[in-house]
């Protein structure tokens, strides 16, 4: 053995672990020979010598390379090498492996780094086990939503509450959020270091629009009190609030307490106070974001993130309770369902999913739309980070 090896890291690699760097910013591989790749490929989860295991592979292979040239088309790599990009030529997966592990820089390790990185996302997106409840779980949280939900029969306006309790907010917009589209999230998860497919939090969730910022405030006050959200289900540490400044609106508040409890009635005083509120409580200046570079410093929204406890129909259950009544008259038949059911399973798991909810005033929003925060220019800035992270450059410097 040679004595230099003592003293040689794979200093990238190791930062993975004990760092928490992401593995996608791994330069290269350090894998030497056919067989040190079957083991990287089985200690991931795979068995390259079973036809199935293989042949998923080669599929998320495929995907990796129609995603760099459609979607990310990149300038600087328009198209990967002949050689590289399908399985005739290619033969065996596992030379990916050991071209990802040559010299870096060279351009076919670009390429098998590039395509290696698409995979490892897309491996992770397809066996995503949130994504088989998903449906029920929409359906459950937007239902509660819907409870308080009204279009007001004269004005055609849409409110947030309940028509009898003169507590309702106006809504100049609402949108719930499906599911993104399998391309965003690809994006979602290159352009961020630190972004896993179980930290996507936004699969499900609403956006509500209010006239004031006063009344955003109002409205994150009644998701509480009817109970359309969780308090203790609220999500520690993914709360964003660019919008309302809770120290200035407790003070205002108070101000404006003081004074009807000094004049009993609501005052055209009042009214003032009010409007005056509303120029005082908004940021006048926050920056940009740490959690999100690509964020404008000019975007202005609630945001946080809630967990759904939900209840589903355990499918074992399901299929013994079909087994007993079919062959309830079978002789032998209770049996062999003991033997193949020796504990009876429950009726109903529970599952906690995210969702989020985005909360802004109508200013905020058509900022958003058509002013300096536009939704477009964020997802071009987030493009082209997925773009160089891909291809293992330095990221776009955002100087704007």
């Amino acid at each position: 053995m040679d004595a230099t090896q003592n003293f040689n890291f794979p200093w990238p690699i190791l930062k993975v672990v004990v760092e928490g760097t992401s593995t996608l910013d791994v330069p290269r591989l350090e894998l030497k020979s056919m067989e040190e790749a079957t083991n990287f490929i089985q200690a991931y989860g795979f068995d390259p010598a079973n036809a199935e295991d293989l042949d998923l592979i080669w599929g998320f292979f495929d995907d990796a390379v129609q995603f760099i040239e459609k979607s990310l088309a990149d300038p600087e790599h328009l198209k990967i090498p002949e050689h590289l990009r399908n399985r005739k030529a290619i033969t065996d997966i596992r030379r990916i492996l050991l071209l990802a592990s040559e010299q870096t820089g060279h351009p076919d390790q670009v390429y098998a780094c590039a395509i290696l990185r698409l995979m490892h996302i897309f491996i992770h997106l397809a066996h995503d086990p949130r994504l088989k409840i998903f449906d029920q779980v929409q359906n459950q949280v937007l239902s509660r939503l819907d409870n308080y939900l009204y279009v007001d029969s004269t004005t055609g306006a849409t409110y947030l509450g309940r028509k009898e309790d003169g507590s309702a907010i106006k809504l100049l917009f609402f949108k719930r959020k499906d599911r993104k589209d399998r391309e965003r999230e690809i994006i979602k998860l290159l352009h961020k270091p630190s972004s896993v497919v179980e930290e996507i939090y936004d699969r499900i969730g609403f956006r509500l629009v209010t006239e004031t910022k006063l009344d955003a405030a109002r409205a994150v006050r009644l998701l509480l009190e009817k109970n359309i959200i969780s308090l203790p289900n609220v999500r520690p540490g993914r709360s964003r609030n660019r919008l309302v400044d809770l120290k200035r609106l407790q003070f205002e508040m108070d101000r404006i307490h003081v004074h009807l409890q000094k004049h009993k009635t609501k005052a055209p005083y009042v009214e003032k106070l009010i409007r005056r509120l509303e120029r005082r409580i908004g940021f006048s200046r926050l920056g940009r974001s740490l959690i999100n570079p690509h964020t404008s410093e000019h975007y202005r929204a609630i945001q946080f993130t809630c967990r759904e406890l939900v209840k589903l129909k355990n499918p074992l259950h399901q299929t013994l309770t079909h087994l007993r009544t079919q062959l309830e008259n079978l002789h032998g038949a209770q049996q062999v369902l003991n033997e193949v059911f020796p504990s009876l399973p429950k009726p109903y798991e529970y599952v906690f999913f995210p969702y989020e909810i985005q909360i802004m005033d109508v200013k905020a929003y058509a900022d958003s739309i058509f002013g300096k925060s536009n939704h477009e220019e964020y997802r071009r800035k987030q493009l082209e980070t997925a773009r160089a992270r891909v291809f293992g450059r330095k990221p776009p410097s955002d100087k704007e």
